[in-house]
Order: C-alpha cells, then sequence, then structure tokens
C-alpha cells in the first residue's frame, strides 16, 4: 500500500471544514433561540393586554391564569364605544400626531440639510453646538416655560399646545443633517444652482427626495413620542373633549373602586394598535434611515 500525505491532509482539512460549519450553524441555533426568546418576553405584555381586553373582571382577577379566554368577551369594546368617547380621543390623538409628524420632518430636514450643505455661515458651528446641547436638558426642566408661552399664546387646550413644542428637535436635526451630509453631494447641489434652482427649490426638489430613509425613521420616532405623549396632554390639556387617547386611558383608572378593567385594557389595546400598524409598513425605511444616517461624513 502506498503511502499518500496528500489524502491525509485533505481528509483533515474536511474535516476542520465540516467542524467549523457545525460550529457556525450550532451559534445560528443559538442566536435564533436568544431572538425567540427576546421576543417573547417583550410581546407577552402586548398579548396579556389583548387577551386581557377579551375577558370579564373576574376572569382578569381570577387566581388562575387564563392564556386564552373561554369565553370571549366582545362586549368590552361594545361598550367602550357605546359608553365613552373614545372616537373623540382617538381623532384628536390622530390630529395631533399627523400635525406634529409633518411639523417635525419639515423643520428637522430643513435644519439638517443647512446644517450639512451651509457650513462657511456664520456662527454656524456656534448653532449646531448650542442645537446639540439642548439634548442634556430634560423634558421636565422645559415644561413650565412651555407652559407659560403658550398661556401667553392663548393655545392652552388646543391641538398646537402638543403641536408645536418639540417640532424641531435636536435629534431629527442631528440624524437629517448626518445623512444628507453623507448621502448628498455638493455637485448635485451645485449643478442645480446654475440651472437656476432656488435654494429652497433644491431642498424641495432635490434633498427631500434623496433622504426618504431617514424621513421615515424620523416620522416613525416623532409619531410614537406624539402618539404616547401623556405629560404634556395632562397639563395642557383641560376639557375632556380635547383628551387624547393615553390621557383618556389614564384618567379611566382614577376611581379604583369603579374601574372597568374589560374596558381600560379595550382602550389600551385600541391605543397601542396604530403604532404597532404604522411600525410594521414602515419599519424596512425605519431601519435603512437609522444605519444609514449613523454613517460619518
Amino acid at each position: 500500500m502506498v503511502y499518500n500525505p496528500d489524502a491525509r491532509y485533505a481528509h483533515k482539512r474536511s474535516m476542520l471544514n465540516l467542524s467549523y460549519s457545525q460550529q457556525r450553524r450550532f451559534h445560528y441555533l443559538m442566536l435564533g433561540a436568544l431572538l425567540l426568546i427576546a421576543t417573547i418576553i417583550f410581546a407577552f405584555p402586548f398579548y396579556w393586554l389583548l387577551i386581557s381586553s377579551l375577558k370579564s373582571r373576574d376572569q382578569i382577577f381570577s387566581d388562575t391564569m387564563q392564556f386564552i379566554p373561554d369565553p370571549l368577551i366582545w362586549q368590552n369594546f361594545k361598550n367602550i364605544f357605546r359608553e365613552t368617547q373614545i372616537q373623540r380621543a382617538f381623532f384628536n390623538s390622530a390630529t395631533i400626531a399627523a400635525g406634529n409628524v409633518l411639523l417635525t420632518l419639515f423643520f428637522c430636514s430643513l435644519a439638517g440639510f443647512a446644517f450639512a450643505k451651509y457650513r462657511n455661515a456664520p456662527g454656524h458651528n456656534v448653532l449646531f453646538a448650542m442645537v446639540m446641547g439642548t439634548m442634556m436638558i430634560p423634558g421636565a426642566v422645559t415644561m413650565i416655560p412651555v407652559f407659560l408661552v403658550l398661556t401667553k399664546l392663548h393655545m392652552i387646550n388646543s391641538y398646537w399646545a402638543l403641536i408645536i413644542p418639540g417640532a424641531a428637535n435636536a435629534f431629527g436635526i442631528f440624524l437629517m443633517r448626518q445623512y444628507i451630509a453623507s448621502f448628498v453631494p455638493d455637485d448635485l447641489l451645485a449643478a442645480a444652482r446654475i440651472d437656476g434652482c432656488s435654494e429652497f427649490g433644491i431642498y424641495w426638489r432635490i434633498v427631500l427626495p434623496i433622504s426618504i430613509p431617514p424621513l421615515a425613521a424620523l416620522g416613525i420616532f416623532a409619531l410614537i413620542g406624539s402618539w404616547n405623549n401623556l405629560m404634556s396632554a395632562f397639563i395642557f390639556m383641560r376639557t375632556e373633549d380635547m383628551y387624547t387617547l393615553p390621557l383618556w386611558v389614564y384618567i379611566m383608572q382614577g376611581d379604583q373602586t369603579r374601574i372597568d378593567y374589560g374596558i381600560v385594557m379595550a382602550g389600551g389595546l385600541i391605543t397601542a394598535l396604530p403604532l404597532i400598524i404604522a411600525f410594521l409598513f414602515f419599519q424596512r425605511g425605519f431601519i435603512q434611515g437609522m444605519t444609514s444616517g449613523a454613517m460619518k461624513q
């Protein structure tokens, strides 16, 4: 029998390759298991909210945990529309969120374009540092000054009280500035100026169409922040017809002895569903905008 060292080494290499592929497969399985566990942990509160909205009060406070209600109590959703003003609260939240998202996208993208492409403007660095410095200030610190300003402007108990404050925020400006500086070439803007396009026309016709990914990400953030804004709604909204959904759910829990937890759970589910649906529709743009906007220029 003739000894062949090449065959021996080839056999060892194949065994090493097999071992490496098995390790990779094991790592992927472990990663998938961890992601599955994390998904279950994060999704469980929403699932419990869902099934609790289909239970009676006795089922909710039962000693035995029911993961599938039996029977399903659809009466909670009928009662919430029949006995409460949740339709008005939903309209208020939708109007405020739409206005806040539109203003946020406009002001943050416009400011981001200015900070990204007008670096030689007087005071550019000082202004940008001041904008970034506002991220260090807690929102609770500015709540009283904002309330006093809105009172002077007679905007208390109006939609504008929740739309205007925070429409131009430092995070949104920074996100748009980073993306525009990285992905909008200066040569393209120079060519537009040579063709006679105005500065606002450059922003509207060139910069905005290119900046769809960060706009989608910023829109999701603005929608979540505006829709879940309980503190400002609690301070600025004075009459029941101006309540937003989070404020309505909070007010419904006021009297612990008379509270109908089935209706409250149904209201919480109705409050959470629009955000979940919006994220499912725009998640691709959200992820793309966050990853591309984080790149260095």
